[in-house]
């Protein structure tokens, strides 16, 4: 029976762990969903010390996997209180990953206006997009408690008085932004 718990915890923090690669990648992190991600992965990590602890022979190789668990939390804890850093490794692979598709679809909204529902854009769930002149956001993912992060696609220089806005170059015509409420 202890073998089963053993092995059912290792199969559902793996997954766990799978599953933290999108926020960890994402745009952006609004409060809700951080606190229990944030709390899920500390609890998944303090019972998977637990049993590495209590298995004998000790092994050196599950403790090193078992530190994934506090690199996992601290990483989101970073994230959240370093106002959603597009800096993060994950996040830059994600989003070269998807350029080519946001680029089309930022022809496309160029063109023919905005899309009108939800959709996946690349590797970005985009609920919103705005269009206006030379400017396309991508809005993706709540940050902090009440604003809002995604993508924006500028040709041209940054229009000056955004005090609500921040950007941060990606790189060519793309920014990370976290528009404030």
């Amino acid at each position: 029976m202890k073998d089963v718990l053993r092995r059912g915890l290792s199969v559902f923090s793996i997954c766990w762990l799978l599953f933290l690669l999108a926020p960890l990648s994402s745009t952006g992190l609004d409060f809700p969903f951080f606190t229990a991600t944030f709390g899920i992965t500390v609890l998944f990590g303090a019972l998977t010390l637990v049993l590495v602890l209590t298995r004998r022979p000790l092994n050196r190789l599950s403790i090193l996997a078992w530190l994934v668990h506090p690199l996992a939390a601290s990483s989101l804890l970073l994230l959240f209180l370093s106002s959603q850093s597009p800096d993060h490794p994950l996040f830059r692979l994600r989003f070269h990953l998807s350029q080519p598709t946001l680029e089309d679809a930022t022809r496309i909204a160029l063109a023919h206006g905005p899309l009108a529902t939800a959709a996946w854009v690349g590797f970005f769930r985009v609920r919103r997009v705005h269009v206006s002149q030379s400017e396309v956001r991508f809005v993706s993912d709540g940050c902090g408690f009440i604003d809002e992060c995604g993508l924006m696609y500028l040709t041209g220089p940054i229009p000056k008085g955004r005090s609500k806005t921040r950007v941060k170059l990606l790189g060519g015509p793309w920014y990370h932004l976290y528009s404030v409420f």
